[in-house]
């Protein structure tokens, strides 16, 4: 999508479509769509909300916020919120989608899910 404005932030639906993009790709089909949208639409809504805040609140990096940057979907803050709502969904294979969507093995999700134990109890 065509996009070119560094005095405002790029709307909300071209940061949608690329965050889907990227999701769709990472599970080839193996997340199911419906639970895959949901994904895409937490993730989208808190990424807009934290740049347009961040846009915001530091003048001087209104142009590294007013459009996504990929690798912002990789921040732990990103992925703790999508380990709740999948937890949330009380799926029994939710840890597979998991490692799906983080690249990761059992061991892996395992440490994981240890550090955001430790992060939120601190």
């Amino acid at each position: 999508m065509f996009w070119k404005n560094e005095n405002s932030i790029e709307p909300k639906k071209n940061f949608r479509l690329e965050i889907e993009k990227y999701y769709y790709g990472i599970s080839n089909n193996r997340i199911p769509e419906e639970l895959l949208n949901g994904i895409i639409e937490k993730v989208t809504d808190q990424i807009y909300r934290d740049y347009k805040c961040f846009w915001g609140q530091y003048p001087k990096s209104r142009k590294r916020y007013s459009k996504l940057k990929l690798e912002d979907l990789d921040h732990d803050f990103v992925n703790y919120r999508i380990m709740d709502f999948l937890k949330e969904k009380n799926l029994c294979e939710y840890r597979n989608f998991l490692k799906v969507l983080f690249r990761m093995n059992d061991l892996e999700l395992e440490e994981y899910e240890k550090m955001k134990y430790l992060y939120e109890t601190k």
